[in-house]
């Protein structure tokens, strides 16, 4: 199922892959391609990989981390979708001592039998999408889900020291997905947020991904708000750079959600109108790399969960 209007050349914004490596702080860059990014940051002592892809795109990730003589020492799960999710088990083969760290129930999400399919459809159906945009895959998708049972397991704020008076500080968030983090890096004051604001379209905004909760989910937000970054960094298409656009930003992520749940609360349409409608408005350019089912059932939920809300 595909949409006209939907190939690269259509993205202004689109960020070619020979700019990666992408330097967004002194210690931080950003390794993988437009539509998949993994955040790299640099100790004195040791290092830290936030977000782990897809096994479609992590061999160019380790190429370019490779690149930069880096092997890392913490690969950091964000959440246990399959497009946060797919590239560990290669991430963790080439890179052997690294300790992988993931939020508390990601293990069970990743382990249930449901999500175990859902991850490897939706890695073949992304690794192709690449291929279709001048991103060919160096290996096949997945055949088996990835497995975190013997992964770093956070249920609260953590402070990772990297040595050098550098630390990362992951924090478990709640509105997307089970075992959610987002990481904050404070002597860069860059923030790391994966989905937890939403799909990142950029210079077009967000479109809401309140999977888990809707209160929650803007509470994440107002979280994110109060830390000041002066970097926001989404795990896709690109970093939000510069404290006026960072706070654009949060605002547009904020008013999307609102407006959002204003439309369903509304109800002032059929409830499968209103997710087709919802669907089509979303389902677009980067948003394509997903398949339509998992869009599909993504919609649904945003109506779900925002019939759950007694705010």
């Amino acid at each position: 199922m595909k949409h006209p209007g939907q190939t690269p050349d259509t993205i202004p914004s689109l960020i070619p892959v020979s700019r990666f490596p992408l330097e967004i702080g002194p210690r931080i860059r950003v390794v993988g391609n437009y539509y998949f990014n993994l955040f790299l940051v640099l100790g004195r002592d040791k290092s830290l990989l936030f977000e782990t892809g897809i096994s479609g795109m992590v061999d160019t990730a380790i190429a370019q981390l490779e690149s930069l003589g880096v092997s890392p020492d913490y690969l950091v799960v964000s959440h246990p979708h399959a497009d946060h999710l797919t590239g560990l088990p290669a991430l963790a083969e080439r890179f052997p001592k690294a300790r992988v760290v993931c939020g508390s129930g990601a293990p069970e999400f990743a382990a249930h039998p449901k999500a175990q399919s859902a991850l490897v459809k939706e890695d073949r159906y992304m690794s192709g999408e690449l291929k279709r945009r001048g991103l060919p895959p160096k290996r096949p998708p997945l055949e088996k889900s990835p497995d975190l049972k013997n992964a770093m397991v956070v249920d609260k704020n953590t402070a990772l020291d990297l040595g050098g008076g550098i630390r990362v500080e992951l924090m478990p968030v709640r509105g997307h997905s089970p075992g959610s983090l987002i990481a904050w890096v404070p002597g860069d004051r860059a923030l790391f947020c994966s989905d937890a604001m939403g799909f990142h379209y950029p210079e077009r905004g967000f479109w809401p991904l309140f999977f888990t909760g809707a209160k929650d989910y803007l509470d994440t937000i107002d979280l994110i708000e109060g830390l000041s970054p002066a970097c926001l960094a989404p795990a896709h298409q690109g970093p939000i750079i510069g404290e006026d656009n960072v706070v654009r930003a949060i605002d547009e992520s904020r008013t999307a959600t609102r407006d959002i749940i204003r439309k369903i609360r509304k109800g002032d349409q059929p409830e499968d109108t209103l997710i087709q409608e919802m669907f089509d408005t979303s389902y677009r350019d980067e948003f394509t790399l997903y398949t339509p089912d998992n869009i599909m059932g993504c919609t649904r939920l945003l109506v779900k969960r925002t019939k759950e809300l007694s705010i």
